[in-house]
């Protein structure tokens, strides 16, 4: 019998520092979408972030509101819900009673499908299209300590 790999415990300590909502532990799990949905004249954005394990096909996300930086990043995430282990046709109609309720009020939706990417992949789009500040493993630019933040 196989035994199963731990983290390391500095690549555990490193994921609590970071205070992670949502991980993707690869490669029995790949990141799935990340949807935006924003209002005109506001830079807060409800964003849902989410992973399929690929041995069930189960969709895992997590939803938060916060404000958009010039990174595209999030500060202050409020309101965070999560939903586990989803059939993927649940997921899509949470995504689309979402995008219909901000469109009605005149709002936008941006959908960005990762489905069977690497993560390593899925940066290099993320960065390529200037998404979101991507950061794997190691040291933060500008950050001595060796771990994330």
């Amino acid at each position: 019998m196989k035994k199963k790999k731990q983290p390391s415990g500095k690549s555990a300590r490193d994921i609590e520092k970071c205070n992670a909502l949502i991980t993707i532990n690869e490669p029995g799990e790949c990141l799935f979408a990340i949807v935006d949905f924003s209002l005109p004249g506001t830079n807060r954005v409800r964003r849902v972030i989410s992973k399929r394990t690929k041995s069930t096909g189960l969709i895992t996300a997590v939803m938060y509101e916060g404000e958009v930086g010039p990174d595209n990043t999030c500060s202050q995430k409020t309101n965070i819900m999560e939903m586990k282990e989803a059939a993927p046709d649940k997921f899509w109609k949470g995504i689309n009673l979402l995008r219909k309720l901000y469109e009605a009020a005149g709002g936008i939706s941006d959908v960005r499908l990762y489905d069977g990417k690497t993560m390593k992949e899925a940066a290099e789009l993320m960065s390529r299209f200037n998404h979101a500040r991507v950061w794997m493993g190691g040291a933060m630019p500008g950050d001595e300590s060796g771990g994330a933040r």
